[in-house]
């Protein structure tokens, strides 16, 4: 038979096995909003504006709809696309983007990308926290990409 300080050990030991079990399935879950391949291009001599790329996938089971981007590194972030018209490159803002449930989109050179305002330190990584229509924000940390 077991005395009480070892029932009382076995007690102990067992809540703590459920606890690490409850946080390991945390850490394992993916994560509602995910975020990968994010990258800032390094500025150009003498500018402040640059750009910054990652791809976005949506885990949820609704559509999320992404406003609008922050940064304690930046004056101020913009989404925009870029489009071709009469052989000319131009870039258009763009108020919001929508992600269905289980898809993604990327930003990426030539085509959605976010615009960079006013950068005049670039830390490593760069922190940007984008900003959903359902109040929900997601921070990530943007890697440096050369030019």
């Amino acid at each position: 038979m077991f005395s009480y300080m070892t029932r009382k050990t076995v007690c102990l030991l067992s809540l703590a096995c459920f606890a690490l079990l409850g946080l390991l399935s945390a850490c394992s879950a993916p994560k509602e909003v995910e975020i990968s391949e994010a990258k800032v291009r390094a500025l150009l001599p003498g500018r402040d504006t640059t750009a910054g790329y990652f791809e976005l996938r949506n885990h949820t089971a609704a559509t999320l709809t992404l406003v609008g981007a922050t940064s304690p590194a930046a004056r101020a972030i913009e989404m925009h696309r870029t489009y071709i018209k009469d052989d000319r490159v131009g870039m258009q803002r763009i108020p919001e983007v929508t992600i269905a449930p289980g898809e993604s989109v990327a930003f990426e050179r030539g085509g959605l990308h976010l615009m960079i305002f006013g950068v005049n330190e670039f830390p490593e990584p760069f922190p940007i926290t984008l900003r959903f229509a359902d109040d929900r924000q997601v921070e990530a940390a943007f890697s440096k990409l050369a030019n």
